[in-house]
């Protein structure tokens, strides 16, 4: 996806532009779990760092457990240092493509692991919100006793009304719309409108078959997590979540934050952020440059059932690392010289967690963090000098360059599978001609999903019903801002909803000067009035135009010299 997230390729060096994309961390410690009473999650990443995270323990719910239907579970907090899934004398591997034997012991286990489903800062704790998790339907709420974000199955135990349409009533439960029935954070039944004040009627708020199913839940680094299984408590609080690296920490790297759900699979997303060789074709002019394109001499450095690792040798240096089953890393180190500041050495982060939604559908959070051309200021988001807003003007360019290519990949992918009764991980190297190194890590992720990934991700349920949506959605679909990105986005959404206030306004005005326009003697106040009008008039319309960055703008690669 190569999210570089700044505001202008044109402000970076040639080297800069030429070497966005892939996947990379750094080597990190272990994590040792350890209890305390109390936890005060983060907002945002640039704003307060998180140095512990939290695993939120729910009742386990039993059907002889009577009156006594829930006992409230300490908060576990988890030390969090910069996590590393290749541990000291682990045994590295090569890996090019080549059929390779498979055992069981080297299968990943999908459910078995932390998924970020969306930025803190993005979510609204007023409103219960609905997500996908490997097809499976949840919702997240916020409990506004202990400020705990919560997830639940997005069923309600009743008659199976999506809770996700529901809201937070007054108890700070949250509420069924349908017939009003309530839950507390633990899942357990609060109330049935419905019941007798006495007698079976009364008591069905204790039944087990009340309650809502709870997923374990987790907070760091402005990133809400998931733990897809309602079984894998204590599975959860023994495993670390990924981490950002301490740079985000750091106060001189400035870092930008995005999320956008894509319409397309998640093996074809990893693929592309696998890939830094596109960056200077598909986003030409926004992250790259055509005529800045070179060969990229990638080595695989490790490979394993957590994931792979790389680099290459020369300047700039890309370090990549993808974390399975979501997480993309990259590091770009630039060795530079300016005027008057002398030598420099840049360094950028581009985190990616692809997030496999449904069967064509994937949610992209992207976390980058550089040390050099700083735009931000100390103080809240509005105040910043590069609103985040307008830099997500910038990175929805960089989603809409790969959109339609990644589009067509698929449906061609897609249509050999079924056609030919095929794997297309399996077959990968036939159906494909990667003669280049700068290929390598599509080759090692084609390869890992194949070797250890079984394929495709562990959905819940069927994951060939329904036809996929990259095989039926129109370009202006595919590329559609609005359902993607801004209403998910606080930032978008809020700058959105003014911009459309201030044009109705300008409106107003023009209206208004128009219309009193005629009315003075003075030929001069006439004057002023109509030039008020067509000045209100002139701005309106310039809205109206910027509101297109967060609803639809059409990306056509010919146009683009």
């Amino acid at each position: 996806m190569a999210l570089l997230l700044f505001t202008s390729t044109s402000t970076l060096a040639p080297a800069a532009a030429a070497a966005v994309a892939s996947v990379n961390p750094s080597p990190h410690n272990s994590l040792l779990p350890k209890f305390a009473a109390s936890h005060s999650p983060t907002n945002s990443i640039n704003r307060s760092p998180l140095k512990a995270v939290k695993i939120v323990l729910a009742t386990n719910f039993s059907s002889n457990r009577g009156r006594a239907r829930r006992s409230p579970c300490p908060p576990l907090c988890v030390a969090a240092p910069p996590t590393s899934p290749v541990t000291e004398g682990e045994e590295e591997e090569v890996v090019e493509w080549e059929e390779q034997e498979e055992s069981m012991s080297s299968k990943f286990s999908w459910r078995d692991n932390w998924y970020p489903v969306s930025l803190i800062e993005d979510l609204d704790p007023r409103l219960p919100t609905p997500f996908q998790l490997l097809s499976r339907e949840i919702v997240l709420w916020k409990d506004r006793a202990t400020g705990e974000w919560i997830a639940f199955d997005d069923k309600c135990p009743h008659r199976l009304a999506p809770l996700s349409e529901g809201r937070i009533d007054e108890d700070g439960n949250l509420q069924c719309s349908y017939h009003g029935w309530s839950f507390d954070r633990c899942g357990s039944c609060t109330r049935i409108p419905q019941a007798l004040p006495e007698g079976p009627e009364a008591r069905a708020v204790l039944s087990p078959r009340a309650c809502s199913t709870r997923l374990p839940t987790l907070v760091s680094q402005g990133l809400l997590f998931v733990w897809p299984d309602e079984n894998g408590w204590e599975r959860a609080a023994a495993t670390k979540p990924p981490m950002l690296p301490d740079d985000f920490d750091d106060p001189s790297f400035s870092t930008v934050t995005i999320q956008r759900d894509l319409f397309y699979g998640y093996d074809t997303l990893m693929e592309n952020v696998s890939d830094p060789s596109h960056i200077d074709f598909a986003h030409h002019k926004v992250t790259g440059r055509r005529d800045r394109a070179k060969p990229l001499t990638f080595k695989l450095e490790s490979s394993g059932v957590w994931g792979f690792g790389g680099s290459n040798d020369g300047n700039p240096r890309i370090t990549a690392k993808f974390v399975a089953p979501c997480y993309a890393m990259n590091k770009i180190e630039i060795d530079t010289k300016l005027p008057i500041f002398g030598d420099q050495k840049w360094k950028i982060w581009i985190c990616s967690f692809n997030i496999p939604m449904a069967p064509g559908k994937t949610r992209s959070i992207v976390c980058s963090a550089r040390n050099f051309f700083q735009f931000t200021m100390p103080g809240p988001a509005w105040w910043q000098v590069v609103p985040r807003w307008y830099e997500h003007w910038t990175s929805n360019k960089v989603y809409d360059g790969d959109m339609i290519v990644l589009q067509g990949q698929e449906k061609i992918f897609l249509s050999k599978s079924i056609e030919d009764s095929l794997d297309v991980n399996k077959q990968y190297g036939k159906l494909t001609f990667t003669p280049t190194q700068a290929d390598r890590f599509v080759l090692a992720f084609r390869n890992w999903l194949r070797k250890h990934g079984n394929s495709e991700p562990e959905w819940f349920g069927p994951s060939n019903q329904q036809p996929l949506p990259s095989t039926i959605l129109s370009k202006r679909q595919m590329l559609d801002r609005f359902e993607q990105h801004t209403l998910k986005c606080s930032s978008c959404k809020g700058a959105y909803a003014a911009l459309q206030i201030l044009q109705k306004l300008l409106i107003g005005v023009s209206v208004i000067c128009c219309a009193t326009a005629g009315i003075p003697s003075e030929m001069q106040l006439r004057i002023v009035l109509g030039g008020l009008a067509i000045l209100s008039a002139g701005l309106a319309y310039a809205l109206f135009e910027l509101q297109k960055n967060f609803v639809f703008v059409d990306y056509v690669h010919a146009d683009i010299d």
